[in-house]
């Protein structure tokens, strides 16, 4: 159990850098090294829905790196995870990580990186509720923690500094306007 839990410290590490870089090679690859860890974390804790899904991500973002520009491996890819489901299915919770696991895969369809870290917002919530439901508490503390990676991301790369040095100086005209007003 101690060596799976270790397994998934190691992937909530690579989570985090997934949506920390800018370049959707990388970030594949990165996404294939965090999909490896946490098929062994869950096989680990015995939920054979998640570990056979999350394995077939580190395949699809191979497959998604070598092969973007064939339409037809998208749709083939939803497909794949759809009948694996059936074949894997352990409850009713094995809906939320198929979901899950199609809304990482729009997102890692998309070429930008930002389109794939704004998609990628989505993911959470059935991740999140497939873990605690099945007492993943360290797979949900790992929703929580890539959720704000991904919100990290959106700051650091695809909001305009723009925008962000224009918010900085509003919020200091409006501290000064209160200290004005307190005096």
């Amino acid at each position: 159990m101690l060596v799976g839990q270790l397994f998934g410290l190691v992937g909530i590490f690579l989570m985090v850098a997934v949506f920390q870089v800018n370049d959707r090679r990388t970030l594949l690859r990165l996404q294939i090294a965090s999909c490896l860890m946490w098929s062994v974390y869950y096989l680990f804790m015995g939920a054979t829905t998640a570990s056979g899904l999350i394995l077939l991500g580190a395949v699809r973002s191979f497959v998604f790196d070598r092969y973007r520009q064939h339409e037809w491996v998208y749709g083939a890819v939803i497909v794949t995870y759809a009948i694996t489901t059936l074949i894997i299915w352990e409850n009713w919770t094995s809906i939320m990580a198929l979901i899950g696991m199609c809304l990482a895969t729009t997102a890692l369809w998309q070429k930008s990186p930002k389109n794939i870290r704004l998609i990628s917002l989505t993911i959470a919530p059935f991740w999140l509720t497939y873990n605690l439901l099945n007492n993943s508490y360290l797979g949900a503390a790992a929703d929580l923690i890539t959720f704000a990676s991904v919100a990290i991301g959106i700051v650091r790369f695809d909001i305009p500094r723009s925008l962000l040095t224009r918010f900085r100086r509003a919020r200091q005209i409006e501290v000064i306007e209160v200290q004005n007003l307190i005096k």
